[in-house]
This record gives C-alpha cells, sequence and structure tokens, in this order.
C-alpha cells in the first residue's frame, strides 16, 4: 500500500483495541439556540441562527441576573449514564477532506452551544458504520446507538472515579481511612481514557466544559457558501 499503509495501519490498530468507557454525562440543555444538531443549517457567513441565538442568551442572562425568569424556565441538568465507546463535543462542524461535513453539520460557532454527541457501547460492526457515515453524505446520528444533545456545559465523571469516591467516603465513615491510606497499594491498574481537545491530550478522566458565547472576537468572514 506504500504511503497508504501509514494511514490505515495505526488507525486499523486503534479501532480494534478501542473499548468502551462506563460514566456518567451530565449536560444542560442550550434552550436558547435556535436550530437543533440535525435541522440541516450550517453556520455560514453571517449566519442568522448564531446571532439570533445570541440575543437569546443574552435576554436569559439578564432575566438570570435581576431574578426575572419564570419557575418554566429554569433549565435543568440532564444526566445520561451508561457505557460510551465515544464522547464528542464540537462547536462547529469539524468539515475536512475525510469528513466532508464533519462531525457536526449543523453546529455553529457562535451560537454559545455545543453539539454533545454520545456513542452508546454497540458492535464494532456498527461503530464502524457510525464512523464510514462521516464520509457519505448519510445522517451520522440515525443510530439506536447514538444520541446528539445541544448544550451550553457538560461533565463527565467515569464510572471508576465514582466507585474511588464512593469507596473513600464508606472507609472515612468506618474509621478505616487512615489505615487505607497508609497501605500499600495494589499494582493493579485500572483501564483509563483521556480527553483529545483540539491536539491536546487531557489525561484526567472527569473533565467539565462550558461554553462561553463569542468571548473571542474573531477576525474573519466565516465559512462561505460552495460556489
Amino acid at each position: 500500500m506504500g504511503v497508504l499503509s501509514w494511514l490505515f495501519s495505526p488507525g486499523l490498530k486503534t479501532f480494534l483495541s478501542h473499548q468502551y468507557y462506563e460514566g456518567t454525562v451530565s449536560f444542560l440543555p442550550a434552550q436558547h439556540t435556535v436550530g437543533s444538531p440535525r435541522d440541516k443549517k450550517p453556520c455560514r457567513a453571517g449566519c442568522f441562527v448564531c446571532r439570533q441565538s445570541k440575543q437569546q442568551l443574552e435576554e436569559e442572562q439578564k432575566k438570570a441576573l435581576y431574578g426575572l425568569e419564570n419557575a418554566e424556565e429554569v433549565e435543568e441538568w440532564q444526566v445520561v449514564c451508561g457505557k460510551f465507546l465515544a464522547i464528542n463535543a464540537t462547536n462547529m462542524s469539524c468539515a475536512c477532506p475525510r469528513s466532508p461535513r464533519g462531525l457536526s453539520p449543523a453546529a455553529h460557532l457562535g451560537d454559545g452551544s455545543s453539539d454533545l454527541i454520545l456513542i452508546r457501547k454497540c458492535s464494532r460492526f456498527n461503530f464502524l458504520r457510525f464512523l464510514v457515515r462521516h464520509t457519505n453524505q448519510d445522517d451520522q446520528f440515525d443510530f439506536t446507538f447514538v444520541e446528539v444533545y445541544r448544550v451550553k456545559k457538560f461533565q463527565f465523571i467515569s464510572k471508576h472515579v465514582e466507585d474511588e469516591d464512593n469507596d473513600l467516603k464508606e472507609q472515612e465513615k468506618q474509621g478505616f481511612g487512615q489505615i487505607c491510606h497508609d497501605s500499600t497499594p495494589c499494582n493493579c491498574s485500572a483501564s483509563r481514557s483521556s480527553w483529545n481537545c483540539d491536539g491536546e491530550i487531557l489525561h484526567s478522566p472527569a473533565i467539565e466544559v462550558r461554553v462561553h458565547c463569542q468571548l473571542v472576537r474573531l477576525f474573519a468572514r466565516g465559512i462561505e457558501e460552495a460556489s
């Protein structure tokens, strides 16, 4: 295969060794946004969705500041527990030559939200089908094991970390906390994952992400319609 072997060999090895991770995903839905992750409205130059969503977000923040929001308008955290093969979050489509429509084709850069994509545990064949969908025009979210939400904040805690915290609290209640801390730890290494944040690896399994709407001013024209 020549040069292609350098592209496919690492990917195949990663795919075959990929495993699921169990944990809890909590997120705050972005109710201020106009549209949804599956409405097929891409972000373009002078995007109406970004402009309108920013205005609604500013109105929400003013209401919250002065305590004017109604009980129905108070946003509540949603929780999803399970085993996940992947958890992706993107505030832009992330389109590239290998994935012309990107991870989330309808994600918007300036609407103050992120598209949270949860891929639950499934067979390797189904996971491969999901990956292949990114290379064509089919809907990559049209699978029973894939969920997508538009959020403005989310956090993930692995089950391993939750179990450690619960065990530590239980030990402290029983008065054995000091004994356990002083004892020699075992050499067992639990399987842990890491986060890839735009190329930067974050080794902590627990993470909290918050979106700041148009915090940074970009000196660019944005994505334009293809001619």
